[in-house]
């Protein structure tokens, strides 16, 4: 193997290893429930389409979490020191960038879809800006109002693919209603961990 193809190597897992670290956090809650969501409220899934499901909504998630981290660097230095920031893998200006980069990206990729998904891509990058860039998310109740929002995007988004349907139908809006009903009531919870991290926000 030549220097060059092996210094290659090294540079894209090491790249790789920076999305992992992005996401790893998230698969538990918002990655395994959605595709379990997905597969249940679907008629028959097919292995592709849960591929196909799997991959758009880790990209989604790895567009949002890139956002989002960029702004909570020196909250993360606390009680998440191994994220690509604040371990230094990856600078806040080139995370802005990536996040610009995946949210093209993403819209790209849910246009080769459907229309509707294209849509429900959009819809997910807005409720990025406002949970980021206006800040909202530093506000308890417009922070949990646009998690609860995104985690229900990201729902309709794995059944419009997985089900191969252009619309939800009755049982998979009722579950992803329940669904937002109990994250909207808990997911406050999950900031009890990171008090210290928050004191200096």
């Amino acid at each position: 193997m030549s220097n060059f193809t092996a210094i290659t190597l090294r540079s894209v897992l090491h790249h790789c290893e920076t999305a992992w670290f992005f996401t790893e956090y998230d698969f538990k809650t918002l990655i395994f429930p959605m595709i379990v969501y997905a597969t249940v409220v679907s008629p028959r899934p097919e292995p592709l389409a849960l591929a196909c499901t799997v991959c758009w909504l880790w990209f989604h998630l790895f567009q949002f979490n890139v956002s989002n981290q960029s702004y909570s660097a020196d909250e993360d230095i606390v009680h998440k020191p191994w994220r690509p920031l604040p371990s230094g893998r990856i600078s806040v200006e080139d995370s802005r960038t990536m996040r610009w980069t995946l949210l093209v990206f993403c819209l790209g990729l849910s246009s080769i879809f459907s229309l509707k998904l294209f849509m429900t891509s959009g819809v997910f990058t807005v409720l990025m800006v406002l949970h980021d860039n206006l800040r909202n998310g530093h506000y308890h109740i417009f922070g949990n109002l646009c998690n609860v929002a995104a985690y229900v995007t990201a729902g309709v988004g794995c059944s419009l693919i997985l089900s191969g349907e252009s619309s939800l139908d009755g049982t998979s809006i009722k579950a992803l209603s329940c669904g937002a009903l109990v994250i909207l009531l808990t997911i406050h919870a999950q900031d009890f961990a990171d008090v210290d991290g928050d004191e200096i926000c």
